[in-house]
């Protein structure tokens, strides 16, 4: 939907889509290279974007112009070093910002002690990502990575892995991840993709795309909630904001509408497969996205209530105090 103006059912929609009061925006990210440096070994060099913007990002999207919670995840160019998430998390609940975090950690080198002060600043998940390199997944490193993540946050209270990975690795986890003593965030559609990205077999019939009835089966039995995010990932029909995940979207609404949580992605980091060979000397500019239309797209196929679930329900009985 187009941002301008427009008739009084579209005003209405806009206003709706706006984020209320208690909404949680379960993926953002902080890069900031003033309070902590980038790892050595990254994949990228990503601009600026300190925690001023991003509250200020939080603000625009709110429906009264106040804060609503936010989980700082934490990004590949930092690779294991968490502490620019840990002194944003500190400064956010200094200024009653409610904040949560999903931190990457080196599991072989980080202790049980460190993973409990972690919990006390707000950490409640570790983060999987499989994409973010461009390189092809290794599913047997996946599936070890995955175990023995579940092993050592299982006694954390709230704790859960964030898992990004492409949507035809469902199928093969999905037998795991049923019996994992931990809890699943697929992120960003768990890797499904809508007809632009897919094989010409598979566009007239997205929701038939591989891993996509394992990931359902999975959300069906809480093992797994599916993160609505990263639109821009999933589709290139950007001239419509993404018209073609509406049928991923809807299937999630009707099916899993309990599952299902949002977050904006911000400030919007680009394809992990455009890094192959890329200068790390350069930076990596951000995306430029409508947030807001995005937003209005999903109240439009989701209806108000599952709308409502994702943003508020959904979200606070998974990340608790």
């Amino acid at each position: 939907m187009s941002s301008g103006t427009g008739s009084s059912q579209e005003s209405d929609i806009r206003t709706q889509s706006y984020l209320p009061r208690n909404a949680v925006d379960t993926h953002v990210h902080i890069f900031d290279p003033k309070l902590g440096q980038y790892a050595a070994e990254r994949a990228y060099t990503p601009e600026d974007a300190p925690l001023k913007k991003l509250i200020a990002f939080n603000k625009s999207l709110s429906a009264d112009s106040h804060y609503t919670k936010l989980v700082l995840v934490q990004p590949s160019p930092y690779k294991y070093d968490c502490s620019v998430m840990m002194q944003c998390l500190r400064m956010m609940r200094d200024r009653d910002i409610g904040a949560f975090g999903i931190a990457v950690v080196d599991l072989d080198t980080t202790t049980d002690g460190q993973l409990k002060d972690m919990h006390a600043l707000g950490v409640r998940g570790i983060r999987l990502n499989f994409q973010a390199d461009g390189k092809e997944v290794s599913t047997d490193k996946l599936v070890a990575t995955l175990r023995q993540t579940a092993e050592r946050i299982r006694y954390l209270p709230g704790w859960v892995i964030q898992l990004f990975v492409p949507g035809w690795t469902w199928d093969y986890l999905h037998e795991i991840i049923l019996h994992l003593p931990v809890k699943v965030i697929a992120d960003h559609f768990g890797g499904m993709l809508g007809p632009t990205k897919l094989p010409s077999n598979l566009k007239s019939t997205p929701t038939s795309q591989p891993g996509f009835n394992s990931l359902l089966s999975l959300a069906r039995n809480s093992r797994v909630h599916v993160k609505i995010s990263g639109l821009y990932r999933m589709s290139t029909d950007v001239s419509s904001n993404f018209e073609d995940l509406q049928p991923l979207v809807q299937k999630f609404a009707q099916e899993i509408p309990d599952q299902m949580i949002w977050g904006s992605d911000w400030p919007h980091t680009g394809e992990g497969h455009d890094r192959v060979n890329a200068s790390l000397e350069v930076k990596e500019p951000f995306r430029a996205v409508d947030n807001l239309a995005i937003l209005e797209r999903l109240y439009q196929w989701m209806g108000s209530d599952v709308y409502a679930r994702m943003l508020v329900k959904n979200p606070s009985l998974l990340y608790l105090d």
